[in-house]
Order: C-alpha cells, then structure tokens, then sequence
C-alpha cells in the first residue's frame, strides 16, 4: 500500500491533507480491517506533506509497483491533493511542490501512472484512490488496458472522488472512506469490495460525484478486488432464516445468562421451539430478569421464521421483491413512521422480518402488530384474501389472533383510503398564466368516476389570478367530497397538476378559503404538459417510464437521485445535451438551487428526462448535509415530504426537508396522462 498526498506551493493549502490521510494510512494498514503492507521494501506506506516533489511521487509509485510485483501481490495506491485536467481528454494531473495550474510539467500525470502499474507484470491487481478536484481524468484510456504489455490481462478498481468536471471539498472521499471502512457497511459481506464502498460512499458524501470504474481480464478464478474486511459481517448462510438485528439481540441475552449460552442458527422454527424449551428447562425458582430478556428474544425470533416461512409456502411464486418492499412502504407511511435509517433492509423476506420483529414501534407492546400489518398488506398486493383460514391458522401459532383482527381492520380502512382520488389540472394555462378553467376527474379504483369543470374566471372585473383559481379548486373539492360521501368512502389523495411556471411559485396545499388543503388532504403535484405532450416528450416518453420503473424498484440505501448545482444547469443547451446521451441517469434529479420565474425552461427540460424533480423553495441553497435526511425519507414520498410540511405548520419541529418542492409522475399519472391523451384523439377528453 502506498498513500502519497502532496502540498502544493502554488495552491491554497490543504489543512485536511495530514489528518486524512493518516487516518486512510490507519485504517488500511489495520490487521483486522484492510490488512495491508507497506507498499515499499524499507517499511515505507504513507507520504504527504511539503516537498513532494513530482520525481519523486513518480519514483515512490514505481517502486510501489515493482516491490508488489515481486510479491504477486494487490497494490492499494492513494493519490490526494490537488489536481486539475488539461486537453480535450480531460487527463488528470497531481499538483506535486512545484506545480503550477494547468501547467503539465512539474505535475504528475495520474491516468499514466494507473496504466503503469496495472499492467505491469506481477501485479495482481491495483485498487487506486484518486481524491482530487476533477478525479475521474485519472481513468486510463480502454485501449491501454486491453492492448498494453499483458494483453488485457490486468484488474483493476479505481475509486475516485468527482467527474472530470467537478471540484472535490476538503478530502470528503478519504476521510468518509476511513469511517466507512472502520464502521463496516451492513451487508452480509465478510470482504468490502472497492464497489459495494463506492455505493456506500455515495451516501454519505455529498456536492460530489463518487466514481468508479473497474477492468478485470484476469482468466484465474480469483476472488474480486476488496479493499477491507467488513466489521458488521455477522456469517449468516443461505437456508438460515434470521437476519443481522436477532442475531444481535440473541448474542446479547443469551450472552448474559450465568452460564452464557451459544446462538443458534434459525434454519426453521423447529431450532427456536428447541431454544424455548432449553431456556424454560433452565428457569430457577426464583425469577431471573436475563432469562426473561433471552425467552423474549428466542419468542420474538420464532414470529420472525414462522411468518418467513409462512409466506413463502402461502404467498409463494406471487412473494416478490418489489411486493415485499411496497409493502413495507405502505406500511411505514401507515404509521407515519420512517426507517431507523436508509440502511433498513427491504430486498428480501427475512431482512424485513428481522427489522419488522426486532425494530418495532415503542408504542406497540411487541412486534405482532407490526408482523401482521405487513403480512396483511403483502396479501392483498399479491391478491390473496385476509380471511383465508391458513392467514388465521399462522396467526394462532404465533399467538397474534387479536393483532391479526386488528390487522384486517387497519389495511381495510387503508385500502378505502386508496380508492378515490381527485384528479385537478391547469393544463389549460396558456405559457404558464392562470388558467381559465380547472379540469377535474374523480377517480375510483383508478377509473374515472367523474368529470367537471369549473370556472376560474372572478364574477368581478378583476383578472384571473391565484386567488381565484384557489376558489375553484375549493369548489372541485366540495364536488368531489360530495360524490365520495354518496359512496360512503373517503377522500385524502389529490393531484394537482401544473405547468412548470406556477410549479416554481405555487403551493396548492396552502390553498383553501377555510382549511389548507394539505392538513386533511395528501397534495401530489405534477407536471400537466405530460397530458397535452410536445414532439419532445413524446420521444422521451418510453425513458421516463424506465426511469420510473429504475426508482420504483431501487433498493440502495441511498436515494436514486442526482444533484444538479447552479453551474451544472446554467447552460441549458449543454445540459440537454448530456440529458440527450443518457447523463444523471440515477432516475430523480434534485437542484440544489431554486429555480427562478425567468428559468421555468430549465424544468420543462428536466421533466422531459425525469419523472421526479425536487428543488428548494426557500432562499438557501440544499445543503449537501441535508441529502442523507432525504434518503432515509425516500422510501415513504410524496407522504413523507408533507408529514413534514404539516409538523411546521403546526408549530413543530419541522424537518430540514421540508424546504423541499417535489413533481412526483408516478406510473399512476403516466398511465392517467397516456389515457386522457388517447380518449382525446376521439373528440373527448376523458
């Protein structure tokens, strides 16, 4: 392993280059976590300060490569400090002592030195860490990889910390890189690869683009490049049934009896009865708060393998992941309740039950109620009926018949909820005005129930503006409360559809003559041009349902969104033109800027490419510290955002997401768009 991070004489001084990396040097020399040697025969790794000159940067990283090579060993070559990229290939280069900016000489070209190493002979691969301004320059060109002396023969992983047009703050990538590798990444892991950091350096780093490229055509079986042990590795096996939070408490409570007992592997629920049935042989005569904790917690991790394996026999081919987590998304937005943090597990049966038994509300007495409102919420998404006697026979056998009850009630009520929805748009704004009319469609189970119309024109002389245009939204409701009071079911969900310029300056949940709208009412906003579509989102139509299909079925702890800065989005033509080639293509996008009334083509732009967009309504900026507390909101939006917007107005303490504003065109509205445009061709809207 070989850290180098040069100060430069010309450039503002890094007060951060010391302290990251030594804390980088710690971390991968660590035996127990990424176990590396030193990268030199003299016992030398870590070289950062003054006086680095750029012969000798180059002389320590050849000598790092040919000491790796006579061992046929992995080199971990980091490279910190500034940086700048010359030419039309963007090539990075580190700015040594004596560097100038953007100047090649006295620089040292970084994208040179990975080829080196990586092809050279013996090195049985390069895990390079670039943390500079525009790091992504240091990517070697393919066709050096592939043709060079090994014949593509090489592996490689570099991680580094912006594109090639971006700046990098303060050494975010080292420093997050060592906390990261330190505290571990809860997957069920033993080994770290420099991948699965990247993706979980991307949470936690923010205003820059964590990159990643690798290249392996090594034809030896070997295992992938890794770059640590992982610390939260807990050895869970295929066939076992439990997950990471009850081998935790299990660890803990049967570790505190007198004498300690061992964990088992729940591989069914026939090793948790032998479990209970060991711990209660065990019970003294008098009462022993350890064993109690360790009953509860053998009881708990029985509903969690029972109920995983109740599923899989009843639900079977129909028990999916996007089931599974929409589901649980359902449920948490139920409850009001967000994750314990992005990390919560939502990909399989068994990560979910483990959280659902293991991390349940304080304000239930235990997880049962929890268990069987997730259970009954996964039915009815796979079509199967809450009076199904094998639902009622699991739940005897967990001892949750009460809580099942209570159950069917709750996803019943929920499921009402769903129903109707009222549908509001001001597609009929002429370049962003206020419209004329407010067209409006009530809808039951997703069909149209009913349409109207109604007036924004005032009864004075006085001209169409917000004022009146809330008036007749007040009046669709009142229409809309009417009907659904005639089928005896309630009214939460509104859409409110508008054009970009009034998306920037209006907040319809705000509105109402009486009661904001939003208080009782969930206010989803979107795009309306997507009802009348230009030749451009017509051509972009198919994109923007994958994109949508990319968001709804992400998994990753972090939110699949980009960021966009001022600088970013202040060449529109520039900016269509990476959107055209399939640039920020994580699904959402955020700005991380208020858009302006005179920039209202800037989002007519992005929601061309983007079924989701977000931005700040307030005067400041979306601090990149802000983007972790949307992640762990993700999951549970729109609901989540205007559970926020509801504690401020109360007085709460509102969430710092709440600045946000948010254009939401699920596949419920491209659908209804679709629909309403193709009703249209026949002489009728809908």
């Amino acid at each position: 392993m070989l850290i180098v991070a040069p100060h430069c004489e010309s450039m503002p001084r890094l007060d951060s280059l010391e302290p990251a990396a030594l804390e980088l040097d710690k971390v991968l020399r660590d035996g127990a976590l990424g176990d590396c040697s030193p990268g030199l025969p003299d016992g030398g790794s870590l070289f950062v300060g003054d006086g680095l000159t750029s012969g000798r940067i180059r002389g320590l990283v050849e000598g790092a490569v040919e000491h790796a090579a006579e061992r046929n060993a992995v080199l971990v070559l980091a490279m910190l400090g500034h940086g700048f990229v010359v030419g039309q290939a963007g090539t990075l280069h580190l700015m040594a002592s004596e560097s100038v900016d953007e100047m090649r000489r006295g620089a040292v070209d970084v994208s040179a030195l990975v080829t080196m190493a990586a092809d050279h002979h013996g090195v049985a691969g390069l895990i390079g860490i670039v943390d500079t301004c525009h790091a992504a320059g240091a990517i070697p060109a393919a066709a050096q990889l592939t043709a060079g002396s090994r014949n593509g023969r090489t592996r490689l992983s570099l991680l580094m910390a912006s594109s090639t047009s971006q700046p990098a703050y303060d050494l975010a990538l080292s420093r997050q890189l060592a906390a990261v590798l330190r505290s571990g990444v809860p997957v069920d892991e033993e080994e770290l690869s420099v991948k699965r950091v990247a993706l979980e350096l991307r949470r936690h780093v923010r205003g820059q683009d964590i990159t990643l490229t690798e290249h392996d055509g090594d034809p030896s079986p070997r295992p992938p490049l890794w770059v640590a042990r992982n610390p939260r590795y807990r050895g869970t096996s295929p066939g076992v049934l439990s997950g990471p939070f009850a081998a935790e408490e299990l660890a803990s409570a049967l570790g505190g009896l007198n004498p300690p007992a061992p964990v088992p592997r729940a591989h069914g629920t026939q090793d948790v009865r032998t479990l209970l049935r060991r711990l209660d042989e065990s019970r003294p005569a008098e009462p022993d708060s350890a064993l109690d904790r360790a009953m509860k917690a053998a009881d708990d991790l029985y509903v969690a393998v029972r109920t995983v394996e109740f599923l899989r026999a009843w639900i079977g081919p129909e028990l999916t992941t996007p089931r599974i987590r929409r589901a649980l998304g359902s449920l948490l937005a139920g409850e009001r309740r967000l994750p314990a943090s992005p990390d919560t597990p939502c990909d399989s049966d068994v990560k979910v039950l483990d959280y659902l038994v293991f991390d349940h509300p304080v304000a239930h007495k235990d997880c049962r109620s929890w268990v069987t409102r997730f259970v009954l919420l996964l039915a009815r998404a796979a079509g199967r009926s809450d009076q199904d006697p094998e639902l009622g026979r699991w739940a005897e056998e967990i001892k949750a018949r009460q809580e099942l009850n209570d159950a069917v009630e709750f996803t019943r009520r929920q499921h009402a909820e769903q129903r109707l929805s009222l549908v509001t748009s001001l597609h009929a704004s002429m370049a962003g005005s206020w419209p004329e009319t407010l067209e409006t469609w009530l809808l039951l189970d997703g069909e149209i129930f009913e349409r109207n119309t109604f007036s924004c024109v005032p009864g004075t002389d006085r001209p169409i503006d917000r004022e009146s245009v809330e008036d007749a939204l007040d009046n669709a409701l009142l229409w809309a409360h009417s009907a659904a009071d005639g089928l005896q079911l309630p009214l939460t969900r509104v859409h409110v559809a508008a054009p970009s310029a009034l998306l920037v300056t209006w907040h319809p949940e705000k509105s109402g003559s009486a009661l904001w709208l939003g208080v009782h009412h969930d206010v989803v906003m979107h795009w309306s041009e997507r009802l009348a579509p230009s030749r451009l989102l017509r051509l972009t139509e198919a994109s923007i349902r994958a994109r949508w299909k990319a968001i709804d079925s992400h998994t990753e702890a972090s939110a699949p969104l980009d960021w966009l800065s001022a600088q970013e989005t202040a060449d529109p033509k520039a900016l269509g033109r990476l959107l055209a080639r399939g640039q920020y293509g994580a699904g959402a996008i955020g700005l991380a800027q208020r858009p302006t009334a005179d920039t209202e083509g800037l989002l007519d732009l992005l929601l061309a490419y983007t079924p989701v967009l977000m931005w700040p309504h307030g005067a400041e900026d979306f601090a990149v510290s802000l983007r972790e507390q949307l992640d762990e909101h993700w999951r549970t939006l729109p609901d989540s955002l205007l559970d926020t917007y509801r504690c401020e107005w109360s007085g709460g303490s509102a969430k710092d997401i709440s600045v946000l504003r948010l254009v939401w065109d699920d596949q419920e509205w491209l659908t209804f768009c679709n629909r309403f445009r193709v009703s249209g061709t026949s002489g009728e809207s809908v």
